[in-house]
Formats: structure tokens, sequence, C-alpha cells
């Protein structure tokens, strides 16, 4: 897969090309210049050095800000370590933790849905979530997605042993990826809801953290949400702004059942409010929540996929539940291992092949690993509420029963 990402899918990416940049060049310019990150000075100097030159201004960016920095204001604080190195250095840094952050995820997300621990385990899970395309994608692009979602892991961890205001407090931390916590915060709310009177600290603290960085941020610029809204539509256009919904449904539908999608992961959330974290179906609703965010949010690239590994995790551990379920939940069950294998088969059918062809005429099959790009996380989402289905089954026959064997 390291082979596929940086020989083939990133063979023609423009030698400077950077997710990193943007942010860096822009909490750089706030905070030792004190320039509006989000002007079209700022903007073109990000574009020059990633594409050598500035974008040409359309009809849906008149501004030519597309690809500018794009964040909310308090994400430049979180960089404020790394505007003092040169950006060489900060990248090694940003790789470097990126890497850790999502073997983080990885040990919480296990240590949370009650896996056994081994070391082959661990070892192979660990190269297979390093190793996927979304993960190598994130860290080839130093896309911010590895620590936004070791954010969410850290916030779910915490809240497992009752930190409910420091829980809170990293919540809103990760909305500097706001669209990874779109969903996040609605089933949060309602989950808080379910018990209020010893839950509300999570919310508070979540509510606090928020006004403090948006405050902050105001001070640092006035007025800096209008100019971050306006950088957004610029930049839904400049990445092609849509759904996989918007992909499958036409953009006209997708909207439609995107709304379905949300109120039908809601009511089952509510159904299940009062659920504890460390039990099995506050988990389950949880991946799938972070499955269906993956599922409506206005993006198509692989790396906002980091969010499935909780509910792949789930699948893995719980796949004998499925496996003695009803046929079509075990036809769903196999579909959704297929589209996640697939990706590791193709592109080591492409080092083979490297073996025979030169690289430059591989180059023509660059796709071939991301056709199931698109159906995967549609594939886990019902995976995952298929499991909740038999779960439930379960849980309704046993009620005693408030978390699955650790050998399943």
């Amino acid at each position: 897969m390291a082979f596929y990402v940086t020989a083939i899918w990133g063979a023609n990416q423009a030698p400077g090309f950077s997710d990193l940049y943007a942010g860096w060049w822009g909490a750089h310019e706030l905070l030792l210049h004190g320039r509006n990150p989000y002007s079209t000075a700022v903007a073109h100097e990000i574009q020059t050095v990633i594409y050598g030159a500035p974008l040409a201004p359309d009809t849906q960016d008149p501004s030519g800000i597309g690809g500018g920095f794009a964040y909310p204001l308090y994400a430049a604080i979180f960089l404020w370590p790394l505007v003092h190195l040169s950006f060489s250095a900060a990248q090694i840094v940003f790789v470097s933790v990126s890497l850790l952050g999502t073997l983080i995820s990885l040990a919480v997300w296990l240590r949370l849905i009650h896996f056994v621990w081994s070391p082959i385990l661990w070892l192979t899970l660990g190269t297979l979530t390093i190793g996927s395309f979304p993960a190598l994608q994130g860290i080839k692009l130093q896309n911010p997605s590895h620590l936004a979602a070791a954010c969410i892991a850290v916030a779910f961890f915490l809240l497992a042993y009752e930190r409910f205001v420091l829980a809170g407090a990293v919540f809103a931390i990760a909305t500097f990826k706001p669209q990874f916590m779109i969903l996040l915060v609605p089933w949060l709310a309602v989950w808080s809801a379910g018990d209020w009177r010893r839950r509300r600290s999570m919310a508070w603290g979540f509510l606090a953290t928020m006004c403090l960085l948006a405050a902050v941020s105001e001070w640092l610029l006035p007025g800096w949400m209008a100019s971050f809204l306006k950088v957004v539509r610029a930049y839904r256009h400049y990445t092609y702004g849509h759904s996989l919904l918007d992909v499958w449904f036409t953009p006209t539908w997708g909207p439609v059942i995107a709304i379905f999608v949300l109120l039908a992961v809601l009511i089952v959330g509510g159904r299940l409010r009062s659920k504890e974290v460390d039990s099995q179906q506050f988990l389950q609703v949880t991946s799938l929540v972070m499955a269906a965010t993956v599922v409506v949010i206005p993006t198509l690239a692989p790396h906002a996929q980091l969010l499935l590994l909780p509910g792949i995790l789930c699948l893995l551990r719980d796949r004998i539940l499925l496996a003695a379920s009803s046929t079509l939940k075990r036809l769903v069950l196999v579909a959704t291992w297929c589209l996640l294998c697939w990706p590791w088969i193709t592109a080591f059918g492409l080092l083979l092949a490297r073996t025979l062809h030169p690289t430059h005429e591989l180059l023509h099959y660059w796709e071939v690993p991301l056709v199931t790009s698109a159906l995967l996380p549609l594939a886990v989402l019902m995976s995952l509420g298929c499991l909740l289905t038999v779960s439930q089954g379960r849980m309704d026959a046993h009620p005693e029963v408030t978390v699955f064997p650790a050998n399943m």
C-alpha cells in the first residue's frame, strides 16, 4: 500500500502539495505577524507554494481563496508550537504526531471494545491500520484527520473513566475539524440527556471550552466567523464538496437521504441514550454515528474514513454474532470485508506488476484500488445497523448481559 500511495496514487501530485501548509502558514502569519489567515493575499501565498501560482478566480470562488486557510481560527492556536519551526521541520513533527495519534486511537478503541489483547493482535491491527489507504493518504497529504480522529478517541476514553469535564473539553478541541463532529455533537447531547444529573458536566465542559476558543479567536481576529464561512464556501468548490450520498443518489436526492440517515441514527441513539460508555451498545451506536458522519459529510476524501476504525473493530469483534444471524446480515458482513480488503489486494497486485512493467505504465490503473472507497462507508454503516439489531435482540432475550464475552 505504501508503494501504491507514493509511486502510483501520488505520482502526479504537485511537489509542494501539503494539506499542512495552509494551516501552518495561516497560523504563522496570524500569530507572528497579525495577518488575517482568511485573506486573499494569504490564500494566494499558500497557493503559490503548493501549486506554483495562485489559483484563477471563477464564478463560485471570485476571490480565488479556495485551498487557503480553511479551518476555524482556533486551529491556528493548536499549531502554535510549529510556527517557530521551518516548514520541513514542522512536517516531520506533524507526521510523527499523526502516526502516534493513530496508534493511540487504535489502542483506545481496542480497550473500550473489550477486545482480547495479544502481541500478535496488536501488531496485525496496528500494521493494517497504519497500512490502510485512508491512513497513508492522510500521512502523504499531511492532513489533520489523524489528529482529529485521535482527539475523538481520547475523549471517549476519558468519558469511559467518567472524566466528563475533560472529555467535553477534548471533544471541543476536536471541532478544529468540524465536519468530524457534525453528528457526534448531537449524539453526545442526546446521550447526556439520558442521565443529565450525572453527565451534564460533559456538556458544560464542551460548551465552556467552545466559548473559550471562540473568545480567544475573536480577540485574535474580530469577526473571524464571517471570513471562515466565506472560505468554507470556496473550499467546498475547491474540493468538489459532495457527499457519498450525492455520488450514489445524485446531488438532488443525496441531501434528502442524508436527512433520513441522520434522523434514523439519532432515533436509534435516543433509544439507547441510557447506556453506559462501557456497554457494547453505546460503542456500537457511537460507531454507527461515526460511520454515518463519513457518509453524509460533503467530502469524498478517503482519509475521512479514519472515523470507520471503531466500527470495523466492532464488526471484527462481534463477527460471530452476525455470522449466526440471518442470511441477509451475513451477506452484508461478507460484502463489507470484501470491500475493505480490495484496496490491499489490488495494491499488492500493482506491486507484483512492478516486477514486469515500469511504474509509469501502471499509472493508468491508479483508480483500481479506490473503486470500493465510495462503497465502504455505506457497507460499514449497514453492517453496524445489522449488528445493533442482533445485539438488541440478544439484550432483550438476556437483559442481564451488558458486555459481550471477551472471547467472541
